[in-house]
Formats: C-alpha cells, sequence, structure tokens
C-alpha cells in the first residue's frame, strides 16, 4: 500500500458524488462553472462528515512540500489544507490538473479525519489499495468526489467528447474521460430500461387486443424491493434484473 493512500470508511461511487453535491450547496457553487475551487478553499469554512468546521487554506513554496502537490491535516475543530505555491497558481490560470488536486484536497477534508493525507506531484492513475478496495481508498474518494465537485454531470451529459468536458469545466483530460465513459454507460443502462418498458407494454397490448382482457402472468420474482418504484416485482431477465412494475433494470455484476 502507497504511504500516501489508506483504507477509510467504505463508500461507493454513488455515495461519494452525492457528498460531493452537497459540498457543492454548501459553498452555493452547485449552479456556477466553471466551479471557482480556489474561493470555496478560501472561504473559511467546511461542512465535514463531523459536521461544520474551520477550513485553513495555506499556499506553500514548492521546497518545503517535498514532493507533494498538496497535503490536508486535521485537528478536533479545523482542516488545514495546504498546497504548493505552484499548483495555486495553475489553478488561477484555469489548469485541469491543478484544480482537481484542489478539489481533490477538499474531498479529503470533507470526507476523511484523522491521519495527514497527502498528494504526490504528478499523481495519477490508481494507488495499489485503491486497485484492491476501491470504495475503502482514500486516494480513490478523494479522486472521485474531485471530478463530481468540478463536473456537472447534467451539463457534461449534453456535450459530445471528453475533450468538450475537460474545457467547459476546467479539468483534467483523465477525470473528463471517466467522467464520459461514465455517463455513456449510463445513457445506455437507461435506453435499455426503456426499451424493455415499451417491450413489456407492446406485449401487454396485443394480449388484451387477442383476449380481451389483461393477461394472466405468472412470472417468478425474487421478492426484493425496487428502489425505484418500491414494488417487489423483481424476476431474472438472461443476466440482468428486471422490475416488473416499473421496467427497472439492474446488473448485478456492475459496481455503483
Amino acid at each position: 500500500m502507497s504511504d500516501d493512500d489508506f483504507f477509510v470508511p467504505k463508500r461507493s461511487n454513488k455515495e461519494i458524488r452525492a457528498e460531493a453535491l452537497s459540498a457543492k450547496k454548501f459553498y452555493e457553487t452547485e449552479k456556477r462553472r466553471p466551479v471557482n475551487i480556489i474561493r470555496c478553499l478560501q472561504s473559511g469554512k467546511i461542512l465535514t462528515r463531523r459536521g461544520r468546521r474551520k477550513l485553513v487554506y495555506n499556499v506553500v513554496d514548492d521546497e518545503l512540500m517535498s514532493n507533494r502537490d498538496g497535503k490536508t491535516d486535521f485537528t478536533a475543530d479545523t482542516v488545514i489544507i495546504s498546497v504548493t505555491r505552484s499548483v495555486h497558481q495553475k489553478a488561477l490560470w484555469g489548469d485541469g490538473r491543478a484544480r482537481m488536486t484542489l478539489a481533490h484536497e477538499l474531498g479529503h477534508g470533507v470526507m476523511h479525519c484523522g491521519a495527514t493525507l497527502f498528494r504526490s506531484s504528478g499523481a495519477a492513475g490508481s494507488t495499489e489499495l485503491s486497485r484492491t478496495s476501491a470504495w475503502e481508498s482514500a486516494e480513490h474518494q478523494a479522486k472521485v468526489f474531485a471530478s463530481a465537485f468540478l463536473i456537472d454531470d447534467k451539463v457534461a451529459a449534453t456535450l459530445s467528447s471528453p475533450e468538450e468536458i475537460s474545457t467547459e469545466f476546467l479539468v483534467s483530460l483523465e477525470a473528463a474521460e471517466i467522467c464520459y465513459e461514465r455517463l455513456m454507460e449510463e445513457a445506455e443502462h437507461a435506453r435499455s430500461a426503456e426499451r424493455v418498458r415499451l417491450s413489456n407494454e407492446d406485449f401487454q397490448t396485443k394480449m388484451r387486443d387477442a383476449t380481451g382482457a389483461r393477461p394472466k402472468h405468472e412470472f417468478q420474482y425474487t421478492g426484493d424491493f425496487c428502489t425505484n418504484c418500491g414494488n417487489a416485482t423483481l424476476f431474472p431477465m438472461g443476466i440482468k434484473l428486471l422490475w416488473h412494475t416499473c421496467g427497472n433494470v439492474s446488473d448485478p455484476s456492475e459496481k455503483v
């Protein structure tokens, strides 16, 4: 395991994105783009999982941070985020990677506590811990938070490429590519669910036309409740699962 990564309480990507959205609302920046991350860090406040805390943002000379771009420290009532002067300056100029570094450290401050958390200079990709236990990796969680904090999914879904997302939100191309791929997958899942729903409606209509009454069809439901409509009408459909009531489709092999 990297010295720059630690085990933290497990959170799914969906939960992390929800926390990032809550942070954007706290800083009243959910409708602004690109997000002024430096203003957020200089606000003097942060809403953590332990409640509202004082936030201190330090810009220090590069040589004082050794090979680190940033670090986050914690006291009982304060979160202290320190970044190198070069990263701060690049973020002011709109550099995507530098802005992601600042949002990454903010993510640590919001979600984590305890030991000092660092971001190494040139850090990219994943750590050994994030590859084996992503949902328990401090670095993975902060990476997902940074992307969700800086990128608005609804707007990004209207853009046609990772390059457009990177330019629109001033984020790294790597973060834009990950976001674009996720949004494309979610859109395909939504289209698949709609096709299943329409197919089911067409089948029911044809059966009513043929018999003059609603057909009686016995489904072997699993007994699980749908998170979308709340009904216990789940049944297997190939390798996926379909809720008969609303047409919502789930893939058990897929990570959130």
